[in-house]
């Protein structure tokens, strides 16, 4: 008998609620929390990089799931709701993010024990949860209904159970979308149905510009089943079409199902596609005689796998449980929709749910492109494929047909993560990549944006945004002298210098005069650049960078007229680099206090697990590498050493292992002493890209005080 994997730590209930943390002491008392303590994860049916999830529905912000209403402050959110309820099972939810325009929760599906669809919107408290990766259920406390979902790639699996003396039904909600709070619901623009027989709807309903094609079937006995509208059964027609006078009232509507005697369960399963109408029955016709328990293995056992793609040894069965439930919530976006293209129908890479690529493209993205480089070259092909379409790269990717995206968190995101793809080995087509870079940033579709402001006045605001695109200029520049391009690397360096123009040479700081989105100007003023000399030197020297530094971590208290931004401590992302600035001026021990005390403080397990926002797993993926000792540089050939928390983790990466080995690691023993590369001597604080390699191995000795070991080296800077 195998022994049991990696998905038997992790709790999906954890970060689902506002944030209960250990109370913090020493610098981590000092953080500010800049955004809602709260993680905003689901504790939903889905599977790794998964199209769909199936998840209790109360109408809250920000997933559907849960009591807040909308928060948007350091505050603790509202309740919108006295206690925890549902209404019913919905499928494709967010995962972790602040306010993001879209909100899905489609084909709400409710059991009900009444006459006729008696109970139909009606709120139930909810109690008995149980989640593990890959299945969800509960209970109905005041019906006494009991569910349980999981799912494969493009279908939903639900069972209900109902009381001896109820005879059940399912009524699922075509109609349904958003939340329950003004201004966020969800309608559909068209609708149609057809009954093909009585235990079998198919149909499609148009949410936000992208067809939902879905086939709905009833795999137990039933009495009846029909169409519903506004509560009401519809009697007669095996054919549905919504009206315009329904579409105007937002009246809901859709199928139901009764079970033939009292008691009996009722199972339900609705494939779905974006492509066509015959996919989704033939996703539900794939599995169709594999039964609930069989279907919520083969989930169980795909969690496995991508769970197993890191192995840790060491540390509490707590920290375990933090840790591999980190790796889950990294791993369930993007959500990959392969040969699921709603806009052009062609087969091939296609991905929704990249709310926040402001905060993946820093931590969940080198994870994904290091572990999955296969997924990580679709990813390529699919950003290609956006830009030519849309005539930019994307900085979000949400589920509507909008091309127009959230633009005040970055810029020029996509030049540092297809530069960081390229570095890593990641194939794709990159010729037409860099050719397509160029063109939507430097000429053409880009010269009304913010990369032909740059260009011209050689700074941009925010002033973050100036950052970006210094940056994003290095990283083009440095894809075409790869691939040979003289022309492109030409016009993309000159401007890979104005980075300078951002800050304030008599503080070492950006500039205060701009507005800065989520942060103050401390938080964006120790993001890497591709110049951490220069940066530094602008600063003042090393010794007043780590002054700065200082201040910002809370070290140090702030003179009398001094304003001071503190770290955001994870509660957001802006700053989230930060722990690892001191490397480049030789204080790997500061690092290490830093990043210990985030580790400590602001994660821990249980529904208030997360310190803020998970955005989509950017969050996590900061815990993932962290705990492991490593820390990736997007854009840049480099990664990072830090203090990790285990005494072996080991990578799988294509082609062989990774392995960290951490000797005397403790909770007071997290200062590097000495460190070796597979049996060398290393006395600097990075690896190379090429040295984090299959079959490589980094061993570091740790002690609890600080000592000189990386003291004499930095990690480069590329410019300077």
């Amino acid at each position: 008998m195998s022994s049991p994997g990696n998905s038997t730590y992790v709790d999906p209930f954890l970060g689902n609620d506002t944030t209960s943390l250990p109370q913090p002491e020493g610098i981590a008392a000092k953080w500010w929390c800049a955004k809602p303590p709260v993680g905003n994860t689901h504790p939903g049916a889905t599977l790794p990089f998964g199209m769909l999830s199936v998840c209790a529905y109360s109408g809250a912000y920000v997933t559907g799931y849960g009591r807040n209403d909308v928060s948007l402050s350091g505050d603790d959110p509202r309740r919108l709701f006295d206690r925890h309820e549902i209404l019913g099972l919905a499928h494709f939810q967010q995962s972790g993010t602040g306010r993001i325009r879209q909100y899905y929760n489609y084909f709400l599906t409710t059991p009900l024990t009444g006459d006729g669809l008696d109970g139909l919107g009606t709120r139930h408290n909810l109690i008995n949860e149980k989640a593990k990766p890959g299945f969800y259920a509960g209970e109905f406390e005041e019906s006494g209904v009991t569910f349980e979902a999981t799912c494969t790639k493009r279908t939903a699996v639900h069972r209900y159970h109902f009381p001896s003396d109820a005879t059940g039904k399912v009524a699922i909600d075509f109609s349904s979308g958003g939340l329950l709070i003004e201004g966020m619901e969800v309608y559909p623009e068209k609708a149609k149905a057809t009954f093909l027989n009585p235990t079998t709807c198919q149909g499609r309903v148009i949410m936000e510009g992208i067809p939902f094609y879905f086939h709905l079937e009833c795999t137990t006995p039933i009495k009846a089943s029909g169409f519903w509208e506004d509560g009401e059964v519809l009697d007669g027609s095996s054919n549905y079409k919504a009206s315009k006078e329904i579409k105007k009232e937002r009246m809901p509507f859709g199928a139901w199902f009764e079970a033939e005697n009292s008691g009996e369960p009722i199972s339900i399963r609705i494939g779905f596609s974006l492509h066509c109408s015959e996919r989704p029955g033939d996703a539900v016709a794939l599995k169709r005689e594999m039964s609930f328990e069989e279907i919520s293995s083969d989930a169980r056992a795909k969690w496995d796998s991508v769970l197993g793609k890191i192995h840790v040894e060491g540390g509490s069965n707590e920290i375990r449980e933090i840790f591999y439930t980190a790796l889950y919530h990294a791993t369930l976006k993007p959500a990959d929709f392969m040969d699921e293209n709603p806009f052009s129908g062609e087969p091939g890479p296609f991905f929704f749910d990249l709310s926040t690529l402001w905060d993946l493209y820093k931590t969940q993205l080198p994870l994904l492109m290091t572990l999955w480089p296969e997924l990580g070259s679709d990813f390529v092909s699919f950003l290609l494929d956006v830009a030519k379409r849309e005539g930019a790269f994307p900085i979000s990717y949400l589920m509507d047909n909008a091309p127009e995206r959230f633009a005040k968190q970055a810029t020029g995101l996509c030049h540092m993560i297809l530069n960081d793809a390229h570095m890593r080995g990641i194939s794709g087509d990159w010729d037409s990549v860099l050719k397509q870079l160029w063109r939507t940033s430097l000429s053409g579709f880009g010269r009304g944006g913010k990369f032909s402001e740059f260009a011209r006045n050689h700074v941009v605001h925010p002033l973050s945004h100036t950052l970006d695109l210094a940056f994003a200029n290095w990283c083009i520049s440095q894809m075409a002298k790869r691939l040979g391009d003289q022309i492109i690397y030409d016009g993309s360096i000159p401007l890979a210098y104005y980075w300078t123009n951002a800050f304030d040479e008599k503080t070492g700081l950006l500039s205060e005069d701009s507005d800065y989105y989520e942060g103050e100007n401390w938080n964006y003023s120790f993001r890497f650049i591709h110049d951490m000399v220069g940066r530094i030197n602008l600063a003042g020297g090393e010794e007043r960078f780590v002054e700065l530094l200082d201040l910002f971590f809370g070290y140090q208290e702030p003179e009398e007229d001094q304003t001071v931004h503190r770290f955001e401590g994870l509660n957001n992302e802006p700053d989230m680099e930060a722990p690892y600035a001191y490397l480049w001026a030789g204080r790997h021990d500061r690092t290490a206090e830093v990043v210990r005390n985030v580790l400590k403080y602001q994660f821990t397990t249980g529904k208030g697990g997360l310190p803020g926002n998970d955005d989509s797993g950017g969050l996590s993926s900061w815990y993932v590498w962290s705990a492991i000792g490593l820390f990736p540089v997007t854009g840049l050939p480099i990664m990072l050493i830090g203090s990790p928390i285990f005494q072996i983790s080991t990578l799988k990466l294509y082609g062989g292992k990774f392995r960290i080995m951490s000797l005397n690691q403790g909770p007071e023993n997290f200062y590097v002493q000495r460190a070796w590369l597979n049996g060398n001597p290393l006395d600097r604080c990075y690896l190379k890209l090429s040295e984090f390699a299959p079959e490589a191995s980094l061993t570091l000795e740790m002690g609890p005080e600080p000592s000189d070991w990386a003291t004499s080296t930095r990690p480069p800077s590329f410019i300077s």
